[in-house]
């Protein structure tokens, strides 16, 4: 009997070891592919906690990089999160709510041949074309969404501007990709226009034209001859290899 006592907590130790680190890394390694899929863009997580017991779950760390730009689109410091823990392995994930604490958002633009690019107009094409795809097919909703303290940073090198803009707090209810959930792309797209409606707003009206002034025209002009040039170039060895 005794023997049997003792196996039977054996077995409950580990399991509650294997959920807590090996069920941690697997949740993490999931939700890393998955949010790297849908955005199409590399996403990594440096920490994950699950109390399995009280279905508490923090985040730290979260870092989605750039796809056509150097460095990060987005830093989140922390995120908690209520959940249902017995519905992590089923097909419909349920949330009782998220904080998100703690948002660098990298707004990053430039101009090159008098056309404008930027790092989020980018993520809004992205999600509205629906290039980056979920590879999992579990559905979630969560009851209640609060993302604060989110910073916006906007940079651009050519033209010199470096500044900090601190965003409201955001707050919705039933986001998720399940029938009767408010579309988390939608959301997402609505942000990110918002986002380039701030920038333009509040850092390029008003000192945008005096930046412009700045630029050097026959530098973009010797640019666009370069350009030219190396086309046809190009155009030449295309037409020598058919020739030949």
């Amino acid at each position: 009997m005794k023997k049997i006592l003792i196996f039977f907590i054996f077995i409950i130790s580990l399991f509650y070891i294997l959920s807590e680190f090996v069920g941690d890394r697997i949740i993490k390694g999931t939700l890393e592919t998955n949010i790297s899929n849908v955005l199409d863009r590399e996403t990594v997580i440096e920490n994950l906690k699950i109390n399995y017991r009280n279905g508490d779950a923090e985040i730290y760390g979260l870092q989605i990089k750039n796809k056509n730009f150097e460095g990060y689109l987005l830093n989140l410091e922390k995120a908690y999160l209520k959940l249902d823990t017995s519905s992590i392995f089923s097909n419909n994930v349920e949330i009782e709510s998220v904080i998100l604490d703690g948002i660098k958002l990298n707004y990053f633009f430039n101009i090159q041949y008098t056309k404008v690019t930027d790092n989020v107009r980018s993520l809004e094409k992205t999600l509205e074309t629906g290039s980056g795809k979920s590879t999992s097919t579990k559905y979630f909703n969560i009851k209640k969404l609060i993302a604060k303290n989110i910073v916006l940073y906007v940079n651009s090198d050519e033209l010199k501007i470096n500044k900090n803009i601190s965003l409201q707090n955001l707050e919705f209810e039933n986001v998720g990709n399940t029938p009767n959930s408010k579309n988390y792309k939608t959301i997402l797209r609505d942000f990110a226009e918002q986002t380039i409606k701030t920038v333009k707003k509040k850092v390029l009206s008003g000192n945008l034209q005096n930046k412009l002034k700045n630029i050097d025209e026959d530098q973009i002009k010797e640019k666009l001859k370069k350009k030219l040039d190396k086309n046809k170039n190009k155009l030449k060895n295309k037409l020598k290899k058919l020739l030949n």
